[in-house]
């Protein structure tokens, strides 16, 4: 069995069958996003996961461990799937590393309407999936994108993550909403 397969059989065993998928190819590189809507999540979202993201490892020094990628919007916007795509492949594309408290830009806003433009990626707070062992020893993990804004952006390289996180816990702003409106950092 292959590691996408596993993946997938790994989402459709927490969460049945995808409401809706989608392919993105770049460069040669294949990535595949699945839907699931909030009425069968738990999460009160609708989420959107990655499929072929860990295809590659981290890093060089971490060939074992494997990442792949979810947002939870509510409500839902299906335009998220091109950029999260694009953060599926960025490893490959860029030979970079993406991992917990990254901030990962897009070339153009996530959907009509908005100034987001940038993926903060986090270990969710709060488990939604298990990360589980395919094979011999190779480690996939599920990490949380979310979408931000560029004011966003710079109130973290300035203050990290955490104080991202503490400033929206202090100002009540619900990450997930994708209608939400840019704050003053």
């Amino acid at each position: 069995m292959e590691l996408r397969d596993a993946v997938r059989r790994h989402y459709r065993s927490k969460w049945g069958e995808p409401a809706r998928q989608a392919e993105f190819r770049v460069a040669g590189l294949l990535a595949e996003i699945l839907k699931w809507d909030a009425s069968v999540t738990g999460e009160g979202v609708t989420l959107y996961t990655t499929v072929g993201a860990s295809d590659r490892p981290i890093d060089a020094d971490r060939a074992d461990h494997r990442i792949e990628f979810f947002v939870g919007l509510r409500p839902e916007r299906d335009e998220i799937a091109s950029a999260l795509a694009a953060l599926a492949l960025y490893p490959a594309r860029e030979n970079a590393t993406v991992s917990h408290g990254h901030t990962i830009p897009s070339d153009a806003p996530f959907w009509k309407g908005t100034s987001m433009r940038h993926f903060l990626v986090l270990r969710p707070l709060q488990r939604i999936i298990e990360p589980f062992q395919f094979g011999e020893g190779i480690h996939v993990e599920f990490l949380q994108a979310i979408p931000i804004f560029e004011s966003e952006s710079s109130y973290k390289v300035k203050h990290g993550s955490a104080g991202l996180l503490d400033l929206w816990k202090e100002r009540q702003v619900r990450f997930w909403d994708p209608e939400r409106r840019a704050e003053p950092a």
